[in-house]
C-alpha cells in the first residue's frame, strides 16, 4: 500500500476525534460506513444516522479532548484496512454559572478501527476499544 494511503487512512481516525471534540456531530457520523458499527459504552451503534443520534445526546456542558498516539496500520487490502492506536481522553464540565472544571483524564483506551472503502471514501466499518490504563 502506498504511503499516501496510510496518511488517508489515519486521517479518518483524526477527523473522527476532531469532530467529536468540536461537537461537529454531522461530520463525525459521516465517517461511518452505511452499516458501520461503533462499540460505544456497552452498546453497538450501527450506521451514520444512529451514530448521529447518539452523539446528539451528549451533555452540552461537557467538553472533551481525545489524543491519539501510537497509531499504526496493522493490515490493509485495496478496500479494507485495520488501524490500531491508543486514545487518551480528557474532559471538562462547565457549570450553569459558566465555571469550567479542571481537565480530568478519563483513561487510555486501546483502539481498533476497521475501515472500508465505500463510494470512493475510507469509512469506519467497525470501531471498538477497551480500557487499557484507567485514570488514577
Amino acid at each position: 500500500m502506498p504511503s499516501h494511503d496510510v496518511h488517508a487512512l489515519s486521517n479518518v481516525v483524526y477527523r473522527f476525534f476532531g469532530g467529536l471534540d468540536r461537537r461537529d456531530h454531522q461530520s463525525t457520523a459521516r465517517l461511518m460506513a452505511r452499516s458501520g458499527t461503533w462499540h460505544r459504552q456497552g452498546m453497538e451503534i450501527v450506521g451514520p444516522d444512529a451514530v448521529l443520534a447518539a452523539l446528539e445526546k451528549r451533555d452540552p456542558m461537557r467538553q472533551t479532548g481525545h489524543l491519539v498516539t501510537n497509531l499504526w496500520l496493522e493490515q490493509a487490502t485495496e478496500t479494507t484496512a485495520r488501524l490500531r492506536y491508543y486514545m487518551t481522553a480528557f474532559e471538562t464540565v462547565t457549570t450553569a454559572d459558566g465555571a469550567t472544571s479542571a481537565p480530568q483524564m478519563l483513561g487510555v483506551r486501546d483502539c481498533t478501527d476497521d475501515l472500508v472503502l465505500e463510494d470512493g471514501q475510507w469509512r469506519i466499518g467497525c470501531k471498538r476499544s477497551h480500557l487499557f490504563l484507567p485514570a488514577a
